[in-house]
């Protein structure tokens, strides 16, 4: 895509609380463009991204599509946020922040998508190869662009709104990573196979390919490159150890095969096997997954908010020996919660409902005879499941849902766990 900005009206629609539209707007603007903003909210009303829209002496819109500004612009930069049936089909032309940043970035890349386990796919492999990450749960790509220039090797995370958005410009990808792929956010796409398009879209652009299991038969077999595999205790490939399990201190089947396709695209562009050990072993937790964040003296609480999905909670289940108490619930994503309920009652785990979801997980739970409780807000959660392990255990918040019912993000519902789990380990 070859986009002249110099000189043009540009409307960034979005400003959001994670830095996208403010990062689009200084782009735009250093480009020479004449730049607003446009969102649901004042700015006032947005954090400190709002606060920097403000400090930057930037208009600031409130309303959608059928603002005049809209209307009036030479183009249109959407937030990935917005879905596809809120874009008029007689308005501007429409692009989006990750289409501006592949068009100005020159550098190597990889880039990592799937439902669940992408964020800690791509952590590990840029720990491995020493670049920027960014997309997605991270900063804004083009935040990472203005710091880093055009030509720096980047690991990009890419969710399905932002795939979709790329749908046009199919930039090129050095190595593409694919982790999961099951049922999630059907309250944005229209239906499964649209969701599954803009997932498996980016496999269409790519050099390499890299998924495990089933999921390789979904890429295009002549770029495929083989998973290193983990057997329990060590990390190979064809040639034999790269490293040794507990080398990468996540813990977890999920995340050693997160690991596996990381060490793959790694390899594939250049890692040394010498240097995979090494470079396992700086590999940190990100925050709100599997992250320990209280230990009392018979509880240990540990902070999965990332968990939006029923498969990413039950991976979640499984990465713990024990008795396990799990807080579940959340905003409706359209997902179901059979499975999720049968994995409940096969691994004996004590559950707790919360939020907006919690009809719909009870009315799956009681098909195995398990009548769960249900809190009111995030330290009732913390106090059942407390009092579900009277002789000790795991309290894992994982909730298999999405968390814009209570909380404002699924940082925010990880940091009220953190708070009333610390309460709860100290005895208060």
């Amino acid at each position: 895509m070859a986009l002249t900005l110099a000189g043009r009206s540009v409307v960034v629609w979005g400003i959001g609380r994670h830095w996208g539209g403010v990062a689009a707007a200084d782009f735009c603007e250093r480009e020479g463009a004449r730049v607003e903003l446009l969102d649901a909210k004042p700015a006032s009303e947005l954090g400190a991204p709002g606060a920097e829209v403000v400090k930057r002496g930037w208009t600031a819109h409130v309303g959608d599509a059928s603002h005049p500004t809209y209307r009036a612009a030479d183009l249109i930069v959407a937030s990935p946020a917005i879905a596809p049936r809120a874009l008029p089909a007689d308005g501007p032309p429409v692009t989006s922040p990750e289409a501006l940043f592949f068009a100005a970035h020159r550098g190597p890349r990889v880039c990592v998508t799937g439902t669940k386990g992408k964020s800690t796919t791509a952590n590990i492999a840029a720990t491995l190869l020493g670049w920027p990450v960014g997309g997605n749960s991270y900063e804004p790509l083009l935040m990472l662009l203005a710091r880093h220039g055009p030509d720096v090797g980047m690991v990009c995370e890419l969710s399905s709104f932002q795939l979709w958005y790329l749908r046009d410009e199919r930039p090129h990808v050095d190595v593409a990573v694919l982790t999961t792929l099951a049922v999630d956010h059907l309250d944005w796409h229209p239906d499964l196979a649209h969701y599954r398009a803009a997932k498996l879209s980016l496999f269409g652009w790519s050099r390499r390919c890299v998924a495990a299991g089933d999921l390789r038969a979904l890429l295009p077999g002549d770029r495929l490159i083989e998973p290193v595999a983990c057997d329990g205790d060590s990390f190979r490939d064809g040639a034999g150890a790269l490293a040794r399990r507990d080398d990468l201190p996540l813990p977890g089947a999920h995340n050693a095969a997160n690991a596996g396709l990381a060490i793959a695209a790694a390899r594939e562009l250049g890692l040394d096997r010498a240097l995979v050990a090494e470079r396992l072993r700086d590999v940190r937790a990100l925050p709100h997954r599997l992250e320990p964040v209280a230990r009392g003296d018979r509880h240990r609480f540990i902070d999965d908010s990332i968990a939006t999905t029923p498969e990413s909670a039950m991976a979640a289940m499984a990465s713990f020996t024990g008795e396990v108490a799990i807080i579940l619930g959340g905003s409706d994503k359209g997902a179901s919660y059979v499975e999720l309920a049968g994995a409940v009652a096969r691994r004996g785990a004590r559950p707790v409902l919360l939020g907006q979801t919690a009809p719909r997980i009870a009315a799956a739970l009681q098909a195995h005879g398990i009548d769960a409780p249900r809190a009111g807000d995030m330290d009732d959660a913390v106090r059942l499941a407390v009092a579900a392990l009277p002789q000790g255990g795991t309290v894992l918040l994982s909730p298999a849902c999405a968390s814009f019912d209570l909380f404002r993000g699924f940082e925010h519902r990880g940091d009220c766990f953190r708070a009333a789990a610390q309460r709860a380990a100290q005895g208060g």
